[in-house]
């Protein structure tokens, strides 16, 4: 009861030869994209994870994870020079509270939070940031039988997950249920 345990990762990666979906051409009705190598890809970042047990049963999780993600070095492919890598958020958070019980109860909640990135390797489509609230119980029946429900997106937001040149959005809010059968 009470125990906190806090973990520090810093990272720096270099990747030589990165492939990557490269824009050869644009008009407003139509991208052409291709897999090419660009040359050099660099990332740097820290990510801080840390979970208490305040009382018996229960967890709690932080999580944050900030990242610096560009195009470096790339003469192959002059326009991407200094771009952030797409589909990388430089802010991406998160929260969780999990509680079980002896009596075979589980249940948790977690709010993921992602800043904005972009959908583009020229940084011109910008994926907005967004906060997702998802849930989940199960109880244990016995003899390896349990049965569990799950929702996400419990607010039901609108979140981009692409932006070329079409919005689209991630799953709306989104119910699971079902019986786990473990055999030994």
């Amino acid at each position: 009861s009470g125990a906190v345990s806090t973990r520090v990762t810093a990272f720096w990666n270099t990747l030589a030869h990165a492939v990557t979906n490269v824009t050869i051409a644009s008009t407003p009705a139509q991208i052409t994209r291709q897999r090419q190598n660009t040359d050099t890809v660099r990332a740097g970042g820290v990510e801080i994870e840390s979970d208490i047990r305040p009382g018996h049963g229960w967890t709690l999780g932080l999580v944050g994870t900030f990242t610096d993600s560009r195009f470096n070095a790339t003469p192959a492919q002059p326009a991407l020079q200094g771009n952030r890598i797409p589909q990388v958020p430089r802010v991406q958070l998160g929260g969780n509270a999990a509680y079980a019980s002896a009596r075979g109860f589980t249940g948790s909640a977690q709010l993921r939070v992602s800043g904005s990135q972009f959908d583009d390797d020229l940084n011109q489509f910008r994926l907005g940031s967004y906060g997702v609230v998802d849930g989940a119980v199960s109880q244990s029946l016995g003899h390896g039988v349990q049965v569990y429900g799950a929702i996400e997106n419990l607010l039901d937001k609108d979140y981009d997950v692409g932006r070329t040149p079409v919005r689209t959005i991630g799953w709306p809010r989104t119910f699971r249920a079902g019986v786990r059968v473990f055999v030994p």
